[in-house]
């Protein structure tokens, strides 16, 4: 199954900037409609008419991140209605705060969303940083410990200042390059950028 992941924003909802967000290397990411959550936009490039999908979302203990997870049901609903989704709610919650407990209590509950033959994507763009790895941890897990589980994109996005434009990243090809350093440093290999880009290309 398809699996959308993402954090829900602790932003005071008054403040959390609503845009078009536009993707750089991947045009699948191109949404055309304003939405709050990058995974929305996501959400629209992978996932095809009628499909099933599951979405994953962590919802911490605190009154932004419960009033910003509503407004993305919201959004949700308008594009399960426009394209027609069957859609599975998997709410993870958690308590407030940046403790290690908290953090394994987040871990050990997204690897258990995850199952064979999942296509998975997710966003660490909201949350906190430390969120934002137990998120990239857990996609990582389960794209490694189950049979036939596809990375199907990971997304950051933020708001270029400069120019005010709101930008959605794929940063998929870093997990890959995580696990290929770790290979090339177990190979005493130097000066390994050149080998990195040619094998992500």
């Amino acid at each position: 199954m398809k699996k959308f992941i993402f954090a829900s924003p602790y932003q005071k909802p008054d403040r959390f900037d609503k845009g078009i967000y536009h993707a750089s290397g991947n045009e699948k990411l191109n949404y055309d409609t304003e939405t709050h959550f990058p995974i929305i936009s996501v959400i629209n490039g992978y996932a095809d008419e009628n499909d099933s999908i599951e979405i994953v979302a962590v919802v911490s203990d605190y009154s932004n991140a419960k009033t910003n997870y509503k407004t993305f049901l919201d959004e949700l609903d308008a594009i399960a209605n426009e394209k027609n989704l069957k859609v599975k709610l998997t709410p993870v919650e958690i308590p407030y705060g940046d403790e290690l407990d908290i953090q394994l209590e987040m871990f050990s509950k997204l690897i258990e969303c995850t199952a064979d033959d999942d296509e998975l994507f997710c966003d660490i763009t909201y949350g906190t940083k430390v969120m934002s790895q137990i998120l990239t941890m857990a996609v990582n897990y389960g794209y490694r410990i189950h049979s036939n589980v596809t990375l199907g994109c990971m997304v950051y996005a933020a708001k270029d200042f400069n120019g005010g434009i709101m930008k959605i990243y794929d940063i998929t090809s870093l997990n890959y390059m995580d696990e290929i350093v770790r290979m090339f440093a177990e190979n005493k290999i130097k000066n390994p950028t050149d080998k990195i880009k040619e094998l992500l290309k």
